[in-house]
């Protein structure tokens, strides 16, 4: 009984000690919507890619219509050979994930997005950005110089791969892939017909 008391206190005092970014479950910080919903789509992004922003923001227009009948989750999948800005703009995000800003971040980086990518460097964009959100910057820079969070966005992309995707968006609703926002729009005519 003393052991499970000391386990407890130990487990306890790890959890209240802890730093706040260490809180956050990185998967869940990229996630929306009802877990328990009927349709889950998983989105691989690239942050600059057009078609990406469309898609997005047709999602965000979607999950306002139906927001306890899906399951978001977005993962990464930069396509570093078409766009300069792919892997920073993840990084970032990542970064705002790590914070519990990703989703406020994302509503300020896609709408702008045909401005950053035209830029030779969009990080001051990003950084003011950052601090609209209330991220803590000195946070946020350790985790971009830190590989973590590349490894993470390489890993995801790896991971996309594996699994046959080759352009952005690519979804996967409720398992079965679906390669572009237009075929995502039947795909979601399925279980929301009078959508």
């Amino acid at each position: 009984m003393i052991i499970i008391v000391l386990v407890a206190a130990v487990v306890g005092a790890k959890i209240l000690l802890a730093p706040k970014h260490m809180e956050i479950n990185l998967q869940d910080a990229r996630s929306k919507g009802n877990p328990n919903a009927r349709v889950k789509i998983v989105e691989y992004v690239d942050f600059q890619c057009p078609a990406c922003a469309y898609g997005m923001k047709y999602l965000k227009t979607f999950f306002e219509a139906h927001p306890n009948d899906l399951y978001l989750q977005v993962h990464y999948f930069p396509l570093t050979n078409m766009h300069h800005h792919a892997l920073i703009s993840a990084l970032y995000s990542e970064c705002a994930a790590r914070q519990g800003k990703f989703w406020e971040l994302e509503d300020l980086m896609i709408p702008q997005q045909q401005q950053w990518a035209q830029l030779i460097n969009p990080e001051p964009v990003f950084q003011a950005m950052a601090g609209q959100v209330g991220m803590n910057l000195d946070q946020l820079n350790t985790c971009l110089a830190s590989d973590d969070a590349r490894n993470v966005i390489n890993n995801e992309k790896a991971i996309g791969q594996s699994l046959g995707i080759a352009s952005t968006p690519t979804y996967f609703v409720n398992g079965k892939m679906v390669v572009g926002t237009t075929s995502l729009q039947d795909e979601l005519k399925n279980y929301f017909p009078g959508s």
